[in-house]
């Protein structure tokens, strides 16, 4: 059990890579305190440091741990569940699998899609295993009753494009939603559309598609799936019109993904003395390239019909980061909780557009 507040913040990163069943965590072992005036929640920053703003995140956990085994009310419980999603969701931003890290490679953060299934998959995570985070920690004793206490939802115009993507893919593969939203949210960002096709590839090409392919393959259809979920990027989550349309999105890429798929079956499905020659070690090859119709901006359509990418429902039918710009802000100096201070790369936030800090102070949640 987690006893004090600084036990808290030095074993984050561990006790996250812990109940993820994570391979590591790009955590530097730094973090840092926002300033009071900053309009973000949080951030990571391309060096591993994690910034937490003091209303949000510090301080409602250090009044956690100095209140401990006391009984609260609900908007307390909510005030400390809250500020412990946002540590578990910045901490799972910095998971990472075997030879990578948060930064590696970093032209791979720069586009829409990357950024959207990101932090999709990152909040849906965050969700999904908070209460086993809570319980890891032991901190129901420490605040008896957190487990029934509510949190906010953050990336909510992108988490519905992430949901019906993993519903759609989890039961073509045979997987659970939630564990295919885990498989692909213990990598990094370069990593994760490659998670989904692998997944994918696995299932429907992996006894057509000669070894040396592979990497290939699984690179193509991972690019299938981008055009969709880069439509996401300026969706709006107060616009129920924009939800659904992100819902779409998503079912719109397995599709584009099962289109891409089909096209791989194909050519293989005819060349199978070639990939027995190459399995065999007489060479290497690819897969002639298509000329899909992928763009990174992608659009919705006016009919209401799905985003960018095929509309073909391919092999099966479904069953079912946003990065802030530069923050000029130094953190606090002198904390014994930060590290040392630095101009800030770009870096995540668990509060994008539309889920920044208000001025009058910490999110308020609704308990209707």
């Amino acid at each position: 059990m987690i006893t004090s507040f600084a036990e808290l913040m030095r074993l984050q990163a561990d006790l996250t890579v812990a109940v993820m069943r994570a391979h590591h965590s790009a955590w530097n072992k730094r973090y840092r305190v926002l300033p009071r005036g900053d309009d973000q929640v949080s951030k990571v920053t391309w060096d591993g440091t994690i910034l937490y703003h003091p209303q949000d995140v510090i301080e409602p956990l250090q009044d956690m741990f100095d209140r401990a085994y006391l009984q609260h009310d609900d908007e307390t419980l909510d005030r400390y569940r809250e500020a412990l999603r946002t540590l578990f969701h910045e901490n799972i931003h910095l998971l990472a699998g075997p030879g990578t890290s948060l930064a590696f490679p970093l032209d791979d953060y720069e586009g829409k899609a990357y950024k959207v299934f990101e932090e999709g998959v990152t909040e849906r995570a965050t969700q999904n295993k908070l209460d086993n985070f809570i319980d890891e920690l032991g901190l129901d004793q420490i605040a008896p009753g957190i487990r029934r206490g509510q949190s906010l939802q953050a990336y909510a115009a992108y988490t519905p494009a992430v949901d019906a993507f993993s519903t759609a893919v989890g039961a073509d593969v045979g997987l659970e939603p939630s564990e295919v939203i885990h498989r692909i949210a213990v990598v990094n960002t370069a990593e994760k559309f490659k998670v989904a096709a692998d997944l994918l590839y696995t299932k429907h090409l992996s006894q057509l598609v000669p070894e040396t392919a592979r990497a290939d393959a699984i690179s193509r259809i991972a690019e299938a799936m981008h055009g969709p979920f880069a439509a996401v990027y300026d969706y709006d989550k107060n616009d129920p019109s924009d939800l659904r349309m992100a819902g779409l999105a998503g079912r719109s890429a397995f599709r584009s993904a099962t289109a891409e798929i089909q096209t791989i079956a194909e050519h293989w499905a005819g060349n199978q003395d070639l990939r027995r020659a190459l399995d065999a070690g007489l060479g290497a090859t690819t897969t002639p390239h298509r000329t899909p119709d992928r763009t990174q901006r992608g659009s919705r359509a006016s009919d209401g019909s799905q985003p960018n990418g095929p509309q073909t429902e391919g092999l099966h039918s479904e069953g079912p980061h946003s990065q802030e710009p530069r923050s000029g802000g130094q953190g606090s100096d002198g904390s014994a909780q930060g590290g040392q201070g630095s101009t800030q790369p770009p870096s995540w936030s668990a509060a994008p557009g539309g889920h920044r800090r208000s001025a009058s102070g910490p999110a308020r949640l609704s308990r209707d």
